[in-house]
């Protein structure tokens, strides 16, 4: 997120999607170097963190240290990765260290590339009770929302100008499961 000052208005509006008596576990995917996840570790009990780049995953470890945060478990595995894992299809390597079934989720943040979720994602996420949804393209999100949409209820929806002076918008939704 290149905008420091609107970078900070995402991570407020996104710490604004949880409830102060949450603490159970958050799901992370395309999580980057961190810059929600740490702001989000001390909402939480656990966090899972899931990205395919393998140097983001080393900014993100350092990142922890750093802030001194160690209820993250940062792990470099791609979504169908890591849905074949939670649906215990495959064993990681990646994994060994981490227990998934002592993991509580009640909420996914989700921060993908501009092309969007693909099924097999929305299919994983559309398991969770809350989604948090940061997106760098408007029509993929609208697209992907027109699935979601199906299990949840938006709740919440911001955009915010990351780019100023140019046609590019992040936006972020908050959706909670139906009824």
């Amino acid at each position: 997120q290149p905008n420091t000052y609107i970078n900070e208005k995402m991570i407020e509006w996104t710490l604004s999607c949880i409830d102060k008596d949450v603490k159970k576990d958050l799901l992370e995917l395309y999580c980057g170097y961190g810059n929600f996840t740490i702001a989000l570790a001390d909402k939480f009990n656990k966090i899972l963190a899931t990205e395919i780049s393998k140097k983001n995953i080393e900014f993100a470890l350092k990142n922890c240290t750093l802030n001194d945060i160690s209820n993250i478990n940062f792990t470099r595995l791609s979504s169908e990765e890591l849905s074949q894992a939670l649906k215990k299809q495959r064993r990681f390597n990646r994994l060994k260290h981490i227990n998934l079934d002592e993991f509580k989720i009640t909420h996914v943040l989700v921060d993908p590339p501009r092309s969007g979720l693909d099924e097999s994602v929305i299919e994983l996420i559309e398991n969770f009770e809350n989604i948090i949804y940061i997106s760098c393209n408007p029509i993929t999100l609208k697209e992907n929302l027109e699935k979601l949409c199906n299990t949840h209820k938006i709740f919440k929806f911001a955009f915010f100008d990351q780019f100023a002076n140019t046609n590019h918008l992040e936006c972020g939704v908050y959706l909670k499961r139906k009824g």
